[in-house]
C-alpha cells in the first residue's frame, strides 16, 4: 500500500536565515533581531544587535545568595560589593546544613518528607530506624554522639 505523508504545520517554527528555512520543533528566537532561527544559525545569522553575554553567579560563602559576577571582574571586587550593598549579605540568613539521621552507619538527609520525630525520646530520624529498635529508643545506644 501506499504511505500518506502527515504534516503537521502548526507545530515548530521555519528558521528565517536566509536560504534556510528549516521547521524546527526548538526554534530560537535572537534576543537583539526578534527573529526565529534554527540551532545551526542561532549564532551565526549575522545580526546588527550584539548577543547579550550569559549571567555568571557564584554562591556568597556567608548569607548562600547568589550574586551576579561581572564578566573580567575580580570575585574579591563581586563579594566585596555583595558585603556593601545596603544589608544584602546576611550570614543569619545562610540555610542550615542539612541534618543527618542520627544512627551510627546512616548517612540519611533528614527532610520534611522523610524526618520521623519518636514520641518517646524525642529524637528526630529517617524512616528507616523510626522503630524503637531501629534507633536504639531510650538507651541512646545506637546514636553518635
Amino acid at each position: 500500500g501506499t504511505r500518506v505523508k502527515m504534516e503537521l504545520p502548526e507545530l515548530g517554527e521555519h528558521c528565517e536565515h536566509h536560504g534556510c528555512g528549516q521547521l524546527d520543533f526548538l526554534p530560537f528566537q535572537c534576543q537583539g533581531c526578534a527573529k526565529t532561527f534554527c540551532l545551526e544559525h542561532r549564532g551565526s545569522h549575522g545580526c546588527a544587535v550584539p548577543a547579550r553575554q550569559d549571567t555568571t553567579c557564584v554562591v556568597c560563602p556567608l548569607c548562600g545568595k547568589s550574586v551576579k559576577h561581572v564578566v573580567g571582574e575580580s570575585i574579591h571586587v563581586t563579594f566585596e560589593r555583595h558585603n556593601s550593598d545596603r544589608g544584602q549579605c546576611d550570614p543569619s540568613t545562610h540555610p542550615a546544613r542539612a541534618k543527618r539521621c542520627p544512627v551510627i552507619g546512616c548517612k540519611e538527609k533528614l527532610t520534611a518528607v522523610n524526618a520521623f520525630q519518636c514520641k518517646t525520646c524525642r529524637v528526630q530520624v529517617c524512616l528507616r530506624h523510626r522503630h524503637k529498635d531501629g534507633h536504639g529508643c531510650g538507651t541512646g545506644a545506637k546514636l553518635r554522639s
